[in-house]
């Protein structure tokens, strides 16, 4: 049996679940809001359990989980803030704790997710490996961008470390990458928070590699058609842009699935650009990674492919 841990808005979690269904795989899907107000939790050194919908399901009966961005816990209004913050870690922690003695094939497991999304360390990982990547700097320290940008006269990008939704009141923004240069630093100063800033990277496209398991799926992204998106493909209107399925050099494609055996990654989604040279440069991996737009523009078997991944743990 398979365990789906996710949240109720998810549509990729939709896109898989009716491949499972076609397939007839009997799975449980966890939406993580409706802990731990909806939903119970129970652990013992020998052994843990979810109670869903008045269901005790015993965490042993299944043979693969597929972690697919879960959110944060809710809990009953009646907790004042104080409570609710303190509640919410422990609450956290008891799900972490049982995740972390569950023996089952992950995609991926959270501690390695967690690792394997660090931009510093996943640069650092990458030039190890053999992929090219661009000088970087993470600072708060205006000198020290200042010297960079001086180094660098072609420009630079500035991009977030982690979460690219910054709240704003009551609202938010999307952070993407974007061209930074001496006028935008001395218009928008830096804050206390540290910024990853790189090289500008010329491209003659974006690509989306999608690794499954020891596969190496490539979409070519035609980003530099529009204006908006030559920075960050993610910038301009949902499908505009040219989606190709593509090949990499067999040696490049090895190290993205070499950069995610490494992490323990079953699944991974890396962001390359092709430059005008015909070389390549890593930008970055991410291990929870949206794909199914990329199946339903190009046709490639992503879903079944993960499907089939999850499904032989129980075989």
């Amino acid at each position: 049996m398979l365990l789906i841990v996710t949240e109720r808005g998810d549509l990729t979690a939709d896109w898989l679940i009716l491949e499972l269904e076609d397939r007839g795989a009997r799975f449980l899907r966890f939406n993580t809001e409706d802990y731990p107000t909806d939903v119970g939790l129970v652990w013992r050194p020998e052994g843990a359990a979810l109670r869903i919908r008045g269901r005790v399901y015993p965490l042993s009966e299944f043979s693969a989980v597929w972690y697919r961005r879960p959110v944060s816990p809710r809990l009953p209004d009646a907790y004042s803030s104080e409570q609710a913050e303190w509640a919410l870690r422990e609450s956290w922690e008891a799900l972490m704790g049982a995740w972390r003695t569950l023996d089952a094939l992950w995609i991926n497991h959270p501690d390695r997710n967690r690792l394997a999304e660090s931009k510093p360390e996943q640069l650092v990982t990458a030039a190890r490996l053999g992929f090219e990547v661009p000088e970087s700097l993470v600072t708060n320290e205006p000198d020290e961008l200042r010297a960079f940008l001086a180094k660098h006269q072609r420009g630079i990008v500035c991009k977030p470390l982690w979460n690219g939704r910054v709240p704003v009141d009551e609202d938010e923004r999307l952070f993407f990458t974007s061209p930074c240069n001496v006028a935008a630093v001395s218009h928008h100063p830096l804050g206390a928070e540290p910024y990853l800033f790189q090289e500008h990277v010329r491209k003659r496209a974006d690509l989306r590699v999608t690794v499954v398991g020891c596969e190496a799926f490539t979409v070519r992204i035609e980003s530099q058609k529009e204006t908006d998106t030559k920075t960050d493909w993610r910038k301009g209107k949902p499908g505009r842009l040219d989606h190709v399925p593509d090949d990499l050099p067999t040696e490049l494609a090895e190290l993205c699935v070499g950069l995610c055996e490494h992490y323990g990654l079953h699944f991974g989604a890396i962001d390359l650009a092709r430059r005008p040279d015909g070389g390549y440069t890593f930008f970055e991996l991410n291990p929870n990674g949206q794909w199914a737009w990329v199946e339903q523009r190009t046709g490639l078997p992503l879903r079944a492919r993960l499907a089939d991944r999850l499904l032989a743990a129980g075989a």
